[in-house]
């Protein structure tokens, strides 16, 4: 095995963490985004207490995976970091705008008007955040990097504004809610939150799933990204 073929596997095996734990992360700031009813208040707190501890180490990930990339195949990063400039960035800003939310929110006080801004920017930066994962992810599994692009929209746009990275940014943002409802599920003991998540996990692995299925009859790229 060749050095670069240990270093994509290590890279590989960074982001299946990374999409694992941090994007269970992400998911949950989905559901704090759409919890509703009378216990609002309590699935805010849950997911407030089962991703406080760890969120923050979770991006270490993401940190290996630019550091190898950089490092180890310099000429694919800078093709991906220049040509996914723009998608690049707007996901930089969404991770570090959650981050900041999450923490000021935490020690903001509970229920004044700053509270409840904390609270959006943290849930619209959760739901933003995967959306652009995903679209980068599959911009670069359709491989379309105009070498001398003709204009700004053909050589910064349109790479990853397609129906594939659209969609594998839809399938991932369902993929992460799955996760996050998974492991919420099971760090309550409380059985109206359990019954709630589980119903959302059952809800997001059906629309991924037929995702899935959909994507295979147009682009085979998708069968193997979600296997």
């Amino acid at each position: 095995m060749g050095l670069e073929t240990a270093l994509a596997i290590v890279l590989l095996i960074s982001l299946t963490f990374y999409a694992l734990l941090g994007g269970a992360d992400f998911g949950a700031g989905v559901w704090h985004l759409l919890a509703r009813g009378p216990s609002r208040q309590s699935q805010h707190h849950l997911i407030g207490e089962a991703i406080g501890p760890i969120w923050e180490a979770n991006h270490v990930w993401l940190i290996l995976i630019v550091t190898i990339l950089f490092t180890a195949f310099p000429a694919a990063y800078v093709r991906i970091s220049t040509t996914l400039h723009i998608p690049l960035t707007i996901l930089v800003i969404g991770i570090v705008l959650r981050g900041s939310a999450f923490a000021f929110r935490h020690y903001d006080i509970k229920d004044d008007d700053i509270h409840l801004r904390w609270d959006q920017m943290f849930a619209v930066s959760s739901l933003i955040s995967p959306l652009l994962l995903g679209i980068i992810i599959g911009a670069i599994t359709a491989g379309h990097f105009p070498v001398k692009p003709g204009n700004f929209l053909e050589g910064y746009v349109s790479p990853w504004l397609r129906p594939f990275p659209l969609g594998m940014g839809l399938f991932t943002l369902l993929i992460f809610a799955y996760l996050a409802a998974t492991y919420l599920l099971l760090e309550t003991t409380n059985h109206q939150l359990q019954e709630i998540f589980r119903k959302r996990a059952m809800t997001t692995a059906l629309l991924a799933g037929l995702m899935e299925e959909g994507g295979c009859g147009v682009n085979s790229s998708v069968c193997f990204i979600a296997s």
